[in-house]
Formats: C-alpha cells, sequence, structure tokens
C-alpha cells in the first residue's frame, strides 16, 4: 500500500528542479573573475621604500654604498676583459697537433689567472678613486661635481703608482687626471643620456 506525499514534498521539489542545482559560494570568486584584481595584486611600487627620515633625505648613495657599487663593478669589469685577454693568449700560445683536453686547459689556466690579476688591479683603482673622491666631497662640504671626480683622479693614480717611487707616482697622478677628464667629457653625457638613473 503505497504512501501519499504531501502536498508541501511536492513544492519543494518543483521549486528545486526550477532553481538548478545549489551554488556554493567561493570566498575569491571576485578575485578570480575580476581582472582588476590581478593587476592590482602585481601592481608594486617602482619607488624606492624608505624605513628611516634620514633616508628619504639623503640625496644620492653613501660613501659606503658609492665604495662597493665601485669596487665591484671595477673588479667584475677588469676579470671579463683579463679573461678575454687570457684567452686570446691561449689562442696565441696553442701549438699544432695539440689535443683539444691539451688546449681547453690551457685556455681555463690564461683565463682564471689573467682575469683575477686584472680584476684586482681594477677593483683597487676603483676602490681607490671612490675613497679618494668620498673624502674630497666631505671636505669640499658635500659637493659634487667635476672638481671631486678631477681631484679622485689624480689621487688615485698617485697612490697607485707611489710603491714605484716619486717619479712613477707623479707619472701616475697625471695619467689619472688625464682619464677623470676624458671621463668628465666624453662619459658623464654618455651616461647622463643613457643611464640617468645610475647616479655615476
Amino acid at each position: 500500500m503505497s504512501r501519499a506525499v504531501p502536498a508541501d514534498d511536492h513544492h519543494r521539489d518543483d521549486a528545486w528542479q526550477a532553481a538548478g542545482p545549489p551554488v556554493h559560494h567561493h570566498p575569491h570568486h571576485a578575485v578570480f573573475t575580476n581582472p582588476a584584481y590581478y593587476r592590482a595584486l602585481y601592481d608594486f611600487s617602482t619607488s624606492p621604500e624608505i624605513l628611516f627620515e634620514e633616508q628619504a633625505l639623503r640625496n644620492g648613495r653613501t660613501w659606503s654604498e658609492d665604495l662597493t657599487l665601485c669596487t665591484g663593478v671595477g673588479y667584475l669589469t677588469g676579470a671579463v676583459a683579463g679573461a678575454a685577454a687570457g684567452l686570446r693568449r691561449a689562442a696565441v700560445e696553442a701549438e699544432p697537433g695539440e689535443s683539444f683536453k691539451l688546449r681547453v686547459s690551457r685556455a681555463l689556466n690564461n683565463c682564471s689567472s689573467v682575469g683575477r690579476a686584472g680584476g684586482n688591479r681594477l677593483g683597487v683603482i676603483a676602490m681607490l678613486f671612490s675613497g679618494t673622491r668620498s673624502v674630497v666631497s666631505h671636505y669640499r662640504s658635500g659637493a659634487d661635481d667635476w672638481i671631486n671626480t678631477a681631484a679622485a683622479g689624480v689621487s688615485t693614480g698617485a697612490l697607485y703608482r707611489m710603491p714605484g717611487g716619486p717619479r712613477a707616482a707623479v707619472v701616475g697622478g697625471i695619467v689619472g687626471g688625464i682619464m677623470a677628464g676624458a671621463a668628465i667629457v666624453a662619459g658623464k653625457p654618455l651616461l647622463e643620456e643613457y643611464a640617468p638613473n645610475l647616479g655615476i
């Protein structure tokens, strides 16, 4: 004997079928459907993050940051140039009939030795230049112009060649001043045009 189904149950079944399956709410539904949320999520600020007020008032890098940057760039440049010179030397010293393994070994030895020497030499020069430039700027009340660069070039050349005697120090100072002047005349306009945010 079948039991009669109440009329309220029929109405509930009809309403459920008309409404379709239940839709579950997802807490991140707006993130997945609105592209604006993606842009806001990955839109990072390009301005520097300042922790202290002194950093916001400071103009340019500190002497330690400048020293680290110049020394690192100088060492890397010298190492790359020395490695290229070592590779060229290895190609010149290669003899006919040598095995490939011997040629590779000679190239690696020359690149490492010449590259290490070049990196150390140029790194020391860059460190002396940055240090003397910061000292000159400090005694000129923080001025940053071509006088600092020229004085740093002369001082760097003289200090670097000082172990060779007074005459070598004078010649080194002259060469350093000429190179600093060439960098002021030719290098700085190029940096201001192609890399204005570098701050050198």
